[in-house]
C-alpha cells in the first residue's frame, strides 16, 4: 500500500518539518501534516507503545530466573526435638565377665544443617520453560501492536472528518460571498423601485444562516483538532492543513495481513510448546546433593556429644505413573489448540465479509464522483439563470437563494464523495492490515 500527499511539491519538505519538530517539540510550526506523519507520532507517543519496552525487560528477568535452575540451592535448616525415649543398646555377657556399660542417649537433640542440591538432568524442564516465557513475550508484544494499530482507525475518522469541516467551510465562504454580492446589487434595485425590500431582507437572513453554518463548522473543527492534538500527542495549529492523501490500491484480491492472525499462530505455538512441557514429566530428574550440618548426636547415633558432620550423593526422582493426569493436560491443550484454530478462522471470515463491504463502498463512490460533475454543472446554469431572473424580478430572492444552495449541496456533496472515497480506501487497507 502507498500513500501519496496530493501535493507532491511538499514532499521533500515534510521530512525537514518532522525533523523541526523534534527539535521544538511544537507542531504549530508546520503549516501542513500527512496522515502518515499523524501515524507515526500517534504509535510513537501513546502511552501504550511503552508497554513493549517493559514487556521486554520483564521477560528477560523471568528468563535469568528459569536460568537459575541449574545453580545450586542452598538452604539452612535448623531442628530441635524432644523426644520421649531413644534408642538403648543391651549386652547380655557370661558370667565371669565384666559388665560393659553402653551409652545412654540424650532425649534432647540439635541439628543445624547446611543442605546443598544440584541439578544434573532436570527432564528439560527448564529447556522448555524458557519456550514458553518467549512465546508469552511474543503473545504480549502482539497484543500491544494490535492496539497501536488500531490507532489508525481512531486518527483516519478524525483526520478526515477536519477536511471535510475545512472544505464545507471554504464552501460556505464562497456561497455567503456571493449573496452578499447579490444582497448589495438587490439594495441598489430597490433604492431604484426595480425590486422588493422583502428580497433584501431574504438575503440578509440568509448571509445571517450561512455566518452561523460558518461558526458551527469552525467549533466542530477546533474540537476534533484538539482531538486528534492529544491522540497523537502532539500540538497542531488550527491553521494547520491536512493534506489529503492519494491512496493507491494493488487490486481487490484478499489477503489476510493482520496482526490478529499472527497472535493466533502465536498462541498455538505457545500451546504446542505447553505440550512438549507436560511431557517432561514423565522424565527422570536427576540430582546432586551435599549436606554439612553440626549437632547431636552426628552421624555416628552411639555418640552423645556436639560433632560437625558432612556427607555427598546424588539421587534419581521418576514418576512413571500419574494416574493419567499428563494424558488428560495433553487432551485440555489439544481442546485449547482446536478452540484457538476456531477463533482465527471466525476473525478470517468476519475479515473477508468486512472487506466486501468496504470494496462494495469504494466501487460505489468511484461512480458517484463520475456523476457529481454533471450534477454541479446543471446546478451552475441554473444559479446563474435564477440570478439573472432575479435581477429582472421574475424571481423571488427567496427562489435565488434556493437555487444556489442546491448549487452548494452538488458541490459539497462532491467534496464528501472524494474524502469517503479516500476513507473507505483506507478502510479496506486497514481491514487487511495492510495500512
Amino acid at each position: 500500500m502507498r500513500i501519496i500527499p496530493a501535493n507532491n511539491h511538499r514532499r521533500h519538505r515534510l521530512p525537514v518539518l518532522i525533523f523541526l519538530l523534534l527539535l521544538s517539540g511544537r507542531a504549530s510550526a508546520q503549516d501542513s501534516i500527512t496522515l502518515e506523519y499523524c501515524y507515526q507520532a500517534a504509535v510513537k507517543n501513546y502511552p501504550l507503545a511503552r508497554q513493549l519496552d517493559m514487556l521486554r525487560n520483564s521477560n528477560s528477568l523471568k528468563v535469568a530466573n528459569i536460568s537459575k535452575n541449574y545453580l545450586p540451592q542452598v538452604n539452612v535448616n535448623g531442628n530441635v526435638s524432644l523426644q520421649s525415649d531413644v534408642t538403648k543398646v543391651t549386652i547380655d555377657l557370661p558370667k565371669g565377665f565384666p559388665s560393659l556399660k553402653m551409652p545412654v542417649l540424650s532425649k534432647d537433640w540439635y541439628k543445624l544443617t547446611l543442605d546443598l542440591n544440584q541439578a544434573i538432568y532436570d527432564g528439560h524442564v527448564t529447556h522448555y520453560q524458557k519456550q514458553v516465557e518467549a512465546s508469552n513475550l511474543s503473545a504480549d508484544q502482539k497484543a500491544v501492536e494490535i492496539e497501536l494499530y488500531k490507532l489508525k482507525e481512531r486518527i483516519n475518522q478524525l483526520y478526515f472528518s477536519i477536511i471535510l469541516l475545512q472544505q464545507n467551510e471554504i464552501l460556505l465562504m464562497s456561497n455567503r460571498g456571493r449573496i452578499e454580492t447579490k444582497f448589495k446589487e438587490v439594495q441598489s434595485a430597490i433604492r431604484n423601485g426595480s425590486s422588493l425590500e422583502t428580497n433584501g431582507s431574504l438575503l440578509e437572513a440568509e448571509m445571517v444562516r450561512l455566518d452561523q453554518q460558518i461558526t458551527e463548522t469552525r467549533m466542530d473543527r477546533s474540537s476534533a483538532f484538539r482531538m486528534l492534538s492529544e491522540l497523537i500527542s502532539l500540538p497542531i495549529a488550527e491553521s494547520t492543513k491536512l493534506v489529503v492523501p492519494a491512496v493507491i490500491l494493488p487490486g481487490f484480491e484478499f489477503e489476510n495481513k493482520r496482526l490478529e492472525n499472527e497472535l493466533f499462530d502465536i498462541e498455538r505455538s505457545r500451546i504446542t510448546v505447553m505440550q512438549n512441557m507436560v511431557t517432561t514429566r514423565w522424565n527422570p530428574k536427576i540430582f546432586a546433593y551435599g549436606q554439612a550440618g553440626y549437632g547431636r548426636p552426628g552421624l555416628n547415633m552411639l555418640d552423645d556429644s556436639f560433632k560437625p558432620w558432612w556427607l555427598v550423593g546424588a539421587k534419581l526422582t521418576w514418576n512413571p505413573w500419574n494416574w493419567n493426569q499428563n494424558k488428560n493436560e495433553k487432551k485440555i491443550l489439544a481442546i485449547q489448540n482446536d478452540i484457538v484454530k476456531t477463533q482465527q478462522e471466525t476473525f478470517d471470515k468476519n475479515l473477508r465479509i468486512n472487506s466486501s463491504k468496504d470494496i462494495g463502498e469504494v466501487l460505489k463512490l468511484t461512480e458517484l464522483l463520475k456523476q457529481d460533475d454533471q450534477v454541479i454543472a446543471l446546478r451552475t446554469k441554473i444559479t446563474r439563470a435564477a440570478s439573472s431572473q432575479l435581477d429582472n424580478g421574475v424571481i423571488t430572492a427567496s427562489d435565488y437563494i434556493s437555487r444556489l444552495n442546491e448549487e452548494l449541496q452538488s458541490q459539497l456533496s462532491k467534496e464528501i464523495h472524494k474524502i469517503q472515497l479516500t476513507e473507505a480506501q483506507l478502510s479496506y487497507l486497514f481491514t487487511l492490515g495492510k495500512l
